[in-house]
């Protein structure tokens, strides 16, 4: 076997019981596409380790969890707005910013797109059933490995080269989403209730996001598994 691209994934951490975790779904998706995953300690916010972390990967995959503070996007918290954590927003966004700064891959899912939309300059809606009126139960679901909507991408754009799929079937668990995808973003997918579900940045096909859940998907969906091994293509890529 030749070299396996490293990739680091941001894991969720609990402040009260002092633990980090992940689903193991983003552990197996990188895997299976060839790429060797690694779960970043997301407590971690000197920008000096995090340089560091960054010279040992090839990529960065930001998984889903809560939501983004609004202060990053410069807005208040509003009532919809639901649990934060700080420390690891702290983290996430800096490790994005520094990733993008050495053109390193990378991928958002979920939280993950929004965080990227947000490191960008981009905003984000705190609560979409409060915020435009779209019940969160049309972006939620139980169990994540089944379809809930469709994401329909920009024609020719990114994501459809990508998963080879004009009209993608997803899952969808989220009550954010991207608002403003600022000037650095191309947006590649929406739902038919107006919803961003896929974004690209411009000029670095490398670093892209989907507020769908892929990792839940992949064993059983060929669009999905060909978004990961897009992504661990591009972290061969980088490192080569």
């Amino acid at each position: 076997m030749g070299y396996r691209p490293v990739i680091g994934i941001s894991p969720s951490r609990s402040e009260e019981q002092h633990r980090l975790s992940l689903a193991e779904n983003y552990l197996n998706a990188i895997a299976r596409a060839g790429g060797l995953p690694i779960v970043f300690p997301s407590s971690i916010t000197d920008e000096s380790t995090i340089d560091e972390m960054l010279d040992r990967v090839d990529g960065v995959l930001l998984s889903g969890g809560i939501d983004v503070h609004p202060r990053y996007f410069g807005e208040e918290v509003l009532p919809g707005c639901g649990s934060i954590d700080e420390t690891r927003d702290a983290f996430e966004l800096a490790l994005t910013r520094k990733a993008i700064e050495r053109n390193m891959p990378v991928l958002g899912i979920c939280r993950g797109v929004q965080v990227l939309a947000v490191a960008l300059g981009g905003t984000l809606f705190q609560d979409i059933e409060s915020q435009l009126g779209i019940p969160n139960t049309e972006h939620r679901q139980e169990p994540m490995d089944d379809y809930k909507h469709a994401v329909r991408f920009k024609e020719g754009g990114l994501l459809e080269r990508i998963t080879g799929d004009t009209l993608m079937l997803t899952n969808s668990m989220h009550h954010q989403s991207v608002k403003d995808a600022g000037e650095k973003l191309i947006i590649e997918g929406i739902t038919k209730d107006g919803i961003i579900e896929a974004v690209s940045m411009a000029g670095n096909e490398a670093v892209f996001g989907v507020q769908f859940h892929p990792e839940c998907l992949e064993t059983f969906s060929d669009p999905a598994a060909r978004i990961f091994a897009y992504f661990v293509k591009k972290a061969s890529e980088y490192r080569a």
